[in-house]
C-alpha cells in the first residue's frame, strides 16, 4: 500500500485504472467491448460473452487499483485478516476515506453493473441459460454492494440516469431471493452439456451444474445473513438451498481466472508493503497450529517466524516515534500471492469449505442441512485445509485439536485473543463461536464476506483496534458500514435524502445496516 499512496501517484493511477476499465481495454477478453457501458451501446451476439467476462472480473473488484480500493484498504482491514504498517492507511483506525471509497462506487455503478444489465437485456428472450447466469452474478454483486452501505440504488440500477432511486436493503434481499428462483429454474430446465459464454465465463467456463450448486449456496449465504432478522425467511430459503443442491466438494469452488492483462490484483498489491498479518490472525493460526499459517503468510524477515501486529496503531506506534514501536519484522502474505503468480493464481469468489459453516449454523438453529452440526462444521475444516495441500492425518488432528488461541507476542504484550479449541462443544453458543471462526479462517483472503459475518454474527472474537480515529466509532466498537459517497449527496441528492430514512439511524459508520442486529 505505502508505494501508492503519494497522492498524486494515487490519483493519477487510479485515473489510469478507471479510464481501462470503462474502455473495457484492460482486461481478458474484453476487446470488442471497446465503448463506456454507461452509454448503453447494443451488443451483439459475438459480444455478449466479452461483456459477460468483463462484468465478472470487474464485480469482483479483480483489477489491482479497485481491489485496493473496494477491499484491501477498507474491508481486510476491518475483518482484521491483515494490519497495515503504513501510518498513511488511516482506514485502519477507522476512519473512512471517501476519496478512496469513490472508485469502488464507481466501478460498480459505472461499469460493472451496467454492463452486466447490458448482458442480461440482450439475452433476456435469446438465450435463457446465459441470462440465468448473468442473473445469479448479478446477485453475487449486489449482495456485496448494499452490505457495505444499506440502501443502494438497485431496482433501477444501470439506467443510464444519474438519479437513481435507492431502495431499502430488505427489499433489495427479498428481491436476490426471487431472481436467485427465476435464474435456478431457468438452468435446471436448460439442456445441462451447453456452455453459456464459454471460456468467456471466467468462472466455471459455462458449467450449468457448477453454476447451479453456485446458486444455491449464494442463496444459502443470503440465508443466513437474514437469520437474526428474519428467522422465518432464513430457514425457508436456506433449506431450499440445501435441498436443491449446493457445493460438496473443492472441485465445485468459484475461482476466478486471471492473465497478465487482467491479473489478481491481490498478487500485484502483495510486494507493495502496507499490510501485514493480523495480530487476531496471528493468535488463531498460531495458537491452534495451524497448517494454512505458512500458506496465508510468509515467514517475518528477521526470524523466519511468523509474526503479526495489532489493527489500529497510531503514527508514533508504527513510525517508531513511540518506544518499542512495532517495527517492521512481521509477515506479509503469502507465497500464493506473490507478484509473479499474478497471471495464474485465481481471484477468490467462493470456496465449498463455506457451505458447510453455513449448513452447520442452520444445523444448530434447528434447520434441516441434512447432517448434524458437528458433522457439518467438521467437513467445512477438512475441505478448507485440504484446498490448501494439507494431508488428511494432519486434518483430522487438527478438528480434534482442544489447543487455544495464542498471546501474539506483539510489542503491546496483547493476551490470546479468545478462549476457544478447534475440537467441537457442547455449548451451543461456543459451537456458534467455533463455526464462526473456523469460517473466517476458511473464507481468506475474501474480506468482504469475512467483514460482514463478523458484523453479523459478532464472532471471531477479534481485539479492537488500538485507536480509533473516527468520532463515530469506538475503537472497543466494530465499523458497521460505509457512509454514502459525496459525490451521490452533489449529483443525486433528492435519492440519497429519501434513502437516510432507510437506515437504522444517521448516515454515520456506526450505523448498522438491516442484517445486523445482533
Amino acid at each position: 500500500m505505502n508505494k501508492i499512496l503519494s497522492q498524486n501517484i494515487y490519483t493519477s493511477c487510479i485515473a489510469l485504472i478507471m479510464l481501462c476499465l470503462l474502455s473495457a481495454g484492460c482486461t481478458k477478453k474484453f476487446d470488442e467491448i471497446n465503448t463506456d457501458p454507461t452509454t448503453f451501446s447494443s451488443l451483439t451476439q459475438s459480444t455478449i460473452p466479452n461483456a459477460f467476462a468483463k462484468a465478472e472480473y470487474q464485480g469482483i473488484y479483480g483489477d489491482p487499483g479497485i481491489y485496493q480500493l473496494a477491499r484491501n484498504l477498507f474491508v481486510d482491514l476491518w475483518s482484521q485478516y491483515y494490519a497495515t504498517i503504513d501510518p498513511g492507511v488511516s482506514p485502519d483506525r477507522y476512519v473512512q476515506r471517501k476519496d478512496w471509497e469513490f472508485y469502488q462506487w464507481l466501478s460498480m455503478y459505472s461499469s460493472a453493473y451496467p454492463t452486466l444489465k447490458q448482458v442480461i437485456e440482450a439475452t433476456e428472450n435469446t438465450d435463457l441459460p446465459a441470462n440465468a447466469v448473468a442473473k445469479v452474478w448479478k446477485v453475487y454483486i449486489f449482495h456485496s454492494t448494499t452490505d457495505f452501505y444499506g440502501p443502494v440504488p438497485y431496482l433501477e440500477a444501470g439506467n443510464g440516469q444519474f438519479n437513481i432511486p435507492y431502495d431499502a436493503q430488505e427489499d433489495i434481499y427479498y428481491d436476490m431471493f426471487k431472481v436467485l428462483d427465476t435464474a435456478v429454474a431457468a438452468l435446471q430446465a436448460a439442456d445441462q452439456t451447453t456452455k453459456p459464454y464459454g471460456d468467456n465465463d471466467l468462472i466455471f467456463h459455462g458449467d450449468i451444474p457448477k453454476w447451479i450448486k453456485f446458486a444455491n449456496t449464494l442463496r444459502l449465504r443470503l440465508a443466513l445473513r437474514i437469520s437474526f432478522v428474519d428467522a422465518a425467511k432464513a430457514k425457508e430459503e436456506a433449506e431450499k438451498a440445501v435441498a436443491a443442491g449446493v457445493m460438496t466438494s473443492n472441485d465445485d469452488n468459484a475461482m476466478m481466472d486471471v492473465s497478465t492483462a487482467s491479473p489478481n490484483g491481490l498478487n500485484l498489491m502483495s510486494p507493495w508493503g502496507g499490510f501485514r498479518m493480523s495480530a487476531s490472525m496471528e493468535s488463531y493460526l498460531k495458537g491452534f497450529s495451524d497448517p494454512r499459517l505458512p500458506v496465508y503468510f510468509s515467514p517475518a524477515p528477521d526470524d523466519s517466524a511468523y509474526h503479526g501486529i495489532r489493527n489500529g496503531l497510531s503514527v508514533s506506534q508504527l513510525t517508531g516515534a513511540d518506544p518499542g514501536g512495532a517495527g517492521d519484522n512481521l509477515s506479509n502474505i503469502g507465497p500464493d500471492w506473490s507478484a509473479d503468480l499474478s497471471a495464474t493464481n485465481k481471484l477468490t469468489v467462493m470456496y465449498a469449505a463455506e457451505a458447510y459453516f453455513l449448513r452447520a449454523e442452520g444445523a444448530v438453529n434447528g434447520w434441516d442441512m441434512g447432517a448434524t452440526a458437528k458433522d457439518l462444521y467438521e467437513q467445512g475444516i477438512r475441505l478448507s485445509l485440504a484446498q490448501w495441500g494439507v494431508g488428511s492425518a494432519a486434518i483430522e488432528k487438527y478438528i480434534q485439536s482442544t489447543s487455544l488461541p495464542a498471546a501474539p507476542g506483539d510489542y503491546l504484550s496483547s493476551p490470546a485473543v479468545s478462549d476457544i479449541p478447534v475440537k467441537f462443544s457442547d455449548n451451543t453458543e461456543t459451537q456458534r463461536q467455533q463455526i464462526a471462526t473456523q469460517k473466517w479462517l476458511a473464507l481468506f483472503p475474501d474480506g468482504i464476506e469475512a467483514w460482514a459475518e463478523v458484523r453479523r454474527t459478532g464472532y471471531p472474537v477479534l481485539y479492537p483496534v488500538v485507536n480509533s480515529d473516527n468520532p463515530d466509532v469506538p475503537a472497543s466498537e466494530m465499523i458497521k458500514r460505509f457512509t454514502f459517497i459525496d459525490l451521490e449527496y452533489e449529483s443525486n441528492n433528492q435519492a440519497v435524502q429519501n434513502a437516510l430514512p432507510l437506515l437504522n439511524g444517521p448516515d454515520k459508520n456506526n450505523t448498522p445496516v438491516w442484517w445486523d442486529v445482533k
